[in-house]
């Protein structure tokens, strides 16, 4: 059946004009937009999630909230671990929850700076000196006839192997050329054989982890910050690049000194709705994250790449797995038995909302799948997110905090959601005693001329 997509045409926003009369200053000055980026921090720089946030964030909350070693701090939405990264470097116990399996990986990488750095050192070298062996046993001029080649890398075969040929039998069905070309993709996935072949094994989640992080900067996909494809990058200098992110590792783990090594740094894969699964009542001083928000953003499609590449998702079955124990944040993450939302339907705020979207769908006509899915989502999301804020409130010791990094959304039909507004009613409907709004910066839209609010929501047991 054909359906017609309407795209946000509306560039007037009621509720932005109002905000804008409201002369509060922002924490952070971000017009650079270098507060959403992690690369000039160490190890926070191993693996960079477009959708993260600046570590200053945490530091922030640490440092307002006169956090010691004495206290414990968790991270619901761990991401790759910003948060933890950040408690760990000022000796502060941490532990984070997170729903994707490479989130998961990343940051108990980022994590562990217990390695032996001579140890490091050795196996790169090893490993450099084995992929740049195994570079050399490659035809990379060659046409797609390729009949007389052999096929075993490892071998000691004097055939040079068909770039394309190599691509071809190696290539995950869901890693097709169009996110990466076979010339990249060749050359990462000879150096992942090569990781298998010499690493030792204390060590192979180092350079899987240093490996996995190049896989974008490789690749012909973009972020800006939804998922896009570019103009195609034929070749690459992979080698460069893998070897300038190990030695950055290096040099990272060089400047630690024994306290922050020796710091507790917990991971869990899991569901933020069930946190109190992975911690005692009452345990927890101080919670800080950025949970998703209903801006339409697929967590899982933001590390396609590095799922598939790294098997921890081959097929669609395997992606819903991970999607399911995800908030609802995406109108691909929406399954018809979801039912979260019975736990907010009684607030206004979220009625109004839904119902300006529907009525601004039917105005327009829209009748695309995802289009229809709009309101169900926002529901979902926000009865997602009071069932996690009611977990963290069970895990919360008597006077602790949650700080949630969250913005303001118009994904939907342009409709503004003031998302950390809503999460403060559910909060206090949960029972958190009281709640507290700082605006943290403004964030640029990509889709038109309006600046949303990011805050932070603090909400205190």
């Amino acid at each position: 059946m054909a359906f017609t997509y309407h795209p946000p045409t509306r560039t007037t926003c009621p509720v932005c004009d109002e905000l804008k009369k409201i002369d509060i200053e922002p924490i952070i000055d971000t017009q650079s937009g270098r507060a959403s980026s992690a690369n000039n921090f160490p190890f926070h720089n191993w693996y960079n999630f477009v959708l993260g946030y600046t570590p200053k964030f945490p530091e922030f909350m640490l440092e307002r909230e006169n956090i010691t070693h004495q206290d414990f701090v968790v991270d619901p939405f761990m991401g790759s671990g910003t948060t933890l990264v950040a408690c760990k470097y000022l000796g502060i116990p941490s532990s984070g929850v997170d729903a994707n399996d490479f989130m998961a990986f990343a940051a108990s990488v980022k994590l562990d700076w217990t390695r032996d750095i001579e140890g490091i050192i050795k196996n790169k070298n090893k490993l450099l000196e084995k992929v740049e062996q195994e570079f050399s046993k490659v035809d990379w001029t060659a046409e797609q006839d390729y009949s007389h080649s052999q096929m075993s890398i490892f071998d000691n075969s004097i055939h040079l192997i068909d770039f394309k040929e190599y691509a071809d039998k190696y290539r995950p069905e869901m890693l097709s050329e169009r996110y990466m070309s076979d010339k990249p993709f060749v050359k990462a996935h000879i150096i992942k054989e090569a990781i298998k072949d010499t690493i030792d094994s204390e060590y192979t989640d180092l350079f899987k982890m240093s490996l996995s992080s190049i896989l974008v900067p490789i690749s012909n996909v973009s972020y800006g910050p939804g998922f896009g494809v570019k103009k195609a990058k034929d070749d690459v200098d992979v080698y460069s690049v893998f070897s300038e992110k190990i030695n950055r590792m290096i040099n990272d783990l060089q400047s630690l000194n024994q306290e922050q090594k020796n710091t507790p740094s917990t991971v869990h894969l899991g569901d933020a709705r069930k946190i109190s699964d992975y911690y005692e009542p009452n345990s927890v001083k101080l919670m800080i994250t950025s949970p998703p928000y209903p801006g339409d953003h697929e967590y899982t499609k933001h590390t396609r790449l590095e799922l598939i590449f790294d098997e921890l998702a081959s097929d669609i079955q395997e992606f819903r797995t991970i999607k399911k124990r995800m908030i609802r944040g995406s109108t691909t993450n929406i399954y018809k038995d979801d039912n979260d939302r019975e736990t907010v339907e009684d607030l206004q705020s979220i009625r109004e909302v839904t119902d300006l979207i529907q009525e601004r769908l039917d105005h327009d006509g829209a009748t695309s799948g995802f289009e229809k899915l709009y309101t169900k989502l926002v529901w979902e999301y926000f009865g997602g997110m009071f069932k996690a804020l009611e977990e963290c409130y069970k895990v919360l010791e008597p006077g602790g905090k949650i700080a949630l990094l969250v913005s303001d959304s118009h994904a939907f039909k342009m409709v503004h959601i003031q998302t950390a507004k809503i999460l403060e009613e559910i909060g206090l409907k949960i029972g958190y005693s009281s709640s507290e709004i700082l605006l943290w910066q403004h964030k640029k839209s990509t889709s038109h001329k309006y600046d949303l609010r990011e805050d932070i929501l603090i909400l205190q047991k």
